[in-house]
């Protein structure tokens, strides 16, 4: 083997193997790492006129932060996750009836949105909100609810004691609060 273009052949072919498996290794070691940072499967659900839930995972343990707001340029809200972990689960709460949220997703120092923009969802309105309606056990037997007056007391009541200490053993036995405040009040001077 004293051919010198020979021992240059054989060294490029040994370098190019060599730089192949680096390679291959580099992405096998940090290519993977990225992705499994990446939240995939992101789901909003349970949205209400006040609140909605966001659900992801990765795959990896990370602890992210949503970052949020009625903006797509501007999402100044932030909601932290408490642990970290492969699958999220993070509510949003006071947010406003009627109104479009955008949020991405940040894991350490990287910003993960939905193809170049952010996620976006709606929150339900006033009138979207679920009442429950009562369900009659029989139409023949349907009696319509009375309806309830407010008595609002003259200041009289059935409350016979007229002092603080004994009004106030009496609360909830013939003395009302009202009753135990008009006593102290007497007994206030005015200046």
């Amino acid at each position: 083997m004293n051919n010198p273009a020979l021992k240059k052949i054989l060294a490029i072919v040994i370098g190019i193997i060599l730089f192949i498996i680096l390679v291959f290794a580099a992405f096998r070691i940090f290519g993977t790492q990225a992705a499994d940072l990446e939240p995939v499967d992101v789901v909003v659900s349970n949205i209400e006129k006040n609140s909605a839930q966001l659900s992801w995972a990765t795959g990896t343990d990370t602890q992210a932060v949503v970052e949020y707001g009625t903006s797509p340029t501007a999402l100044n809200f932030f909601a932290p996750e408490a642990t970290k972990g492969k699958t999220h689960s993070l509510d949003l709460t006071l947010l406003s009836p009627s109104t479009t949220y955008y949020f991405d997703i940040r894991v350490g120092d990287k910003k993960y949105d939905n193809g170049g923009v952010p996620w976006t969802f709606t929150t339900k309105g006033v009138e979207n909100s679920v009442v429950p309606s009562p369900s009659p056990t029989s139409s023949a037997a349907t009696q319509p609810t009375p309806i309830q007056t407010l008595e609002i007391p003259d200041g009289t009541s059935g409350c016979t004691e007229t002092d603080c200490e004994a009004i106030k053993a009496k609360l909830g036995k013939g003395c009302s609060t009202q009753d135990y405040f008009l006593c102290v009040k007497k007994l206030t001077p005015t200046p």
